[in-house]
């Protein structure tokens, strides 16, 4: 599977998919969206510090969506010679509705912008030799520098693919996109002593990108496994916590993200309702939606409704600039259109989100941020609960650290406790590195101050 079969699969597939949609019409099934994702990969999996499988898999997955008289039925399918047959019975699901909603239609077709071509024809040289290679020069890192890390699980893959939609509106998009990546997942065993778990990953559209941010990822995953043995208890206290990259999104983001969703909004089930044009952040914060970048996996020309994406605002200066809206959502709000914000795929209805965040980075130096005279937590993630409409989230901190006058203490059962939407404006700096999460989000490390730390009293 090369980027001229691809290609060739795209067309084919427009030419049949567009006489299916003719045949539609013909039918009297005006609102007719279908949305193909087909997918190609081989991997090579890891088990227990060893090779484990070896896969090659492909997929074409389509979601079929009918809209008739303010009522939709969607399909998902992988079965081409049953498309049609899956139109009707997705036409028989919208019949059966029983609430109609007249905001409820297809979008007109719209002007796509271009986009940097995300298939690099070098990753049609590579194949399962290459990450049987890779694998092993993996478990040699392992070996040689970690030979405490236990590698639980881990993967790579070559994968390519396309996107395609059409629509009886006349809406049509399509993206190639090919990747070389690779995750592992495992802790540190030192006798008794045993490490939290920790996972790393990386990617690249290109063998040497990935290469590079491969070597950086698998040796910042054993760092992190090795630091957390020897942990110790520490008391309780108030003051500040430092959040990684990971731990920013995670943690942190996470639930604001989830908040502007224009579902949400609109089901009252959000902080940020009404809060457009408001400082909801501390004016450090600013956060943009950018799908032109090269060599990023985000980047797109189309959403899933086969809307345009652009680069645009979401939060600047603290004060937020936008929600999330798909078509159905702009329409319940009293839009002309969406803002390319519509998310998913093949395999479920358009929801409502962003896909290539950026978060401006800030003036300091990460490096002063373990060099501060006064205590700082450094968390590294929290396993525990979250209320996504509130905010409030608490938990035990994993894989953290105490930072004390320029010790690194790893530290176990501490627990924190806060609210997102608080914490947003609790921002005391923001570094101006940070890392490419996915190949698509670029996070900062942010320190924050005024957060309850529960410790075991008098911990040694």
């Amino acid at each position: 599977m090369d980027k001229a079969s691809l290609q060739n699969k795209i067309d084919s597939q427009r030419d049949l998919l567009g006489g299916l949609i003719s045949k539609a019409k013909s039918n009297g099934i005006d609102q007719l969206e279908i949305f193909s994702s087909f997918g190609y990969s081989e991997d090579i999996s890891l088990e227990k510090n060893d090779l484990n499988n070896c896969t090659a898999t492909e997929e074409n997955m389509f979601g079929i969506r009918v809209i008739e008289s303010g009522s939709q039925g969607f399909i998902t399918t992988n079965h081409l010679p049953s498309l049609w047959e899956s139109i009707l019975e997705a036409r028989s699901l919208a019949r059966s509705q029983t609430t109609p909603d007249l905001d409820l239609t297809l979008p007109d077709p719209r002007a796509l912008e271009s986009r940097p071509d995300q298939y690099d024809a070098s990753i049609d040289s590579l194949g399962l030799s290459d990450l049987m290679r890779i694998a092993k020069e993996s478990l040699e890192w392992r070996k040689e520098k970690y030979p405490l890390v236990s590698i639980d699980s881990g993967e790579m893959s070559i994968s390519k693919g396309f996107k395609l939609i059409l629509s009886s509106k006349g809406v049509y998009g399509a993206e190639l996109g090919a990747s070389i990546s690779a995750s592992v997942m495992g802790m540190a065993i030192d006798g008794d002593d045993i490490g939290s778990f920790d996972y790393d990953s990386a990617s690249g559209n290109s063998l040497n990108a990935f290469q590079e941010r491969w070597q950086k990822a698998f040796h910042l995953f054993g760092d992190k496994c090795m630091g957390a043995l020897g942990a110790k208890t520490i008391s309780s206290f108030k003051g500040k916590i430092l959040l990684p990259p990971d731990a920013v999104y995670s943690f942190f983001l996470g639930s604001f993200i989830g908040a502007l969703n224009a579902t949400s909004i609109r089901k009252g089930k959000s902080k940020m309702a009404g809060k457009i044009g408001s400082k909801v952040a501390d004016e450090r914060l600013s956060i943009w939606e950018d799908p032109t970048l090269n060599h990023y996996s985000g980047t797109t020309a189309f959403d899933r409704e086969g809307q345009p994406t652009t680069r645009q605002s979401v939060l600047k200066n603290g004060v937020l600039e936008t929600y999330f809206y798909n078509t159905f959502e702009a329409k319940k709000a009293g839009l002309s259109v969406s803002n390319g914000f519509a998310s998913g795929g093949a395999q479920s209805l358009p929801g409502c989100g962003p896909r290539q965040l950026q978060i401006e980075p800030g003036v300091s130096s990460k490096d002063d941020f373990f060099k501060l005279d006064e205590k700082v937590v450094y968390i590294n993630r929290i396993s525990g609960t979250s209320d996504g409409p509130s905010g409030d989230f608490s938990g035990v901190i994993k894989g953290g650290f105490l930072l004390d006058k320029g010790e690194k203490i790893p530290i176990k059962e501490a627990q924190v406790v806060g609210n997102v939407f608080e914490a947003m404006n609790q921002i005391e700096a923001i570094s101006k590195e940070g890392e490419l999460l996915g190949e698509s989000y670029f996070v900062p490390y942010i320190l924050l101050d005024g957060f309850s730390i529960t410790g075991v009293q008098n911990g040694e």
